[in-house]
């Protein structure tokens, strides 16, 4: 691949991102939050930096993309030779994660919302929930004004989180979505598993930080911006508990293995409202899911 083979669009992309200072694994990293296939993605930024010099390296980020994933250029125009439908329409259907075979069942273009299928094994899914069972607290939210982290009316499940590495099973997981999605380990949040028993619910909310409010700032500090999520289901829900997209529509229902995947900015960085989502209530048995944050930036706890 020739970087003059790249729509003008991508390649002033591509050229914007390594004046400012992103690295190559950023420039692959923001094509691949984009839904864009991987070898795609590492071809167009070799193909980049082959043109016009290496990347740097800095801790500068490619401009988060997703609002407008017919291309990484967003509403300016396009990124790729073609758009987004058409590359996973001519790749595989099948994607290796290192140590898995990942499925996409379903892929939303605008907002990027992929569904993944058996993303974790049965047994991985057991075992996340019974490392979970003994630690789990009511579930908490950021205050908008102060930073701080309250119990909120809004979000009733439970939940617990496990750091990085904390142990094989977890180390393993993490490995594998970094693959999958080509974020760096260091730019995940910890994974977080949450409980939802009948009646529990998470009502719709933006798991962005809105720069405006006040108490985001520290929030931000710590690895900047969320630019995704990613949510796996850990068991089949008798009735309920669909994760739920009110702006567009769309309901994801729970299905063990499965994981749905949904970024929420536009190259300039500005912040998708369509991402707003929620969980549904649980009307019968239990629902478990594991959470998964990417930051444009290593994230630090504190």
């Amino acid at each position: 691949m020739q970087f003059s083979d790249l729509s003008t669009d991508l390649q002033n992309w591509l050229r914007q991102s390594i004046a400012a200072g992103c690295s190559h694994a950023s420039l692959v990293q923001a094509m691949r939050v984009a839904g864009y296939e991987a070898e795609f993605s590492r071809r167009a930024a070799d193909a980049a930096v082959g043109a016009l010099g290496p990347a740097t390296g800095h801790s500068a980020v490619a401009p988060a993309m997703g609002a407008d994933t017919s291309s990484p250029a967003g509403a300016g125009g396009s990124v790729a030779a073609g758009n987004s439908s058409e590359i996973l329409a001519a790749g595989a259907n099948v994607i290796d994660a290192g140590d898995r075979d990942v499925h996409i069942l379903l892929v939303l273009n605008s907002p990027r919302i992929i569904l993944f299928g058996d993303l974790l094994a049965a047994q991985e899914c057991e075992q996340l929930i019974e490392m979970s069972r003994g630690k789990l607290e009511r579930s908490n939210v950021v205050n908008r004004q102060t930073g701080k982290h309250d119990v909120h009316p809004d979000r009733t499940s439970a939940g617990t989180y496990f750091q990085r590495d904390e142990n094989e099973l977890i180390g393993r997981i993490e490995r594998r979505l970094a693959e999958l999605t080509s974020c760096p380990l260091e730019n995940g949040e910890p994974i977080q598993v949450l409980h939802y028993t009948p009646g529990a619910q998470y009502k719709p909310h933006y798991d962005y930080f809105e720069p405006s409010h006040e108490g985001n700032a520290q929030i931000l500090s710590r690895g900047g911006q969320r630019i995704a999520t990613l949510v796996m289901y850990l068991n089949d829900v008798e009735a309920g508990g669909s994760t739920v997209f009110p702006e567009i529509g769309l309901d994801v229902l729970p299905r063990r293995g499965n994981a749905v995947f949904f970024a929420y900015a536009d190259p300039e960085g500005r912040l998708d409202p369509r991402s707003l989502h929620g969980g549904n209530p649980v009307t019968a048995g239990e629902k478990w899911i594991a959470t998964k944050w990417f930051r444009q930036r290593a994230y630090s706890a504190a």
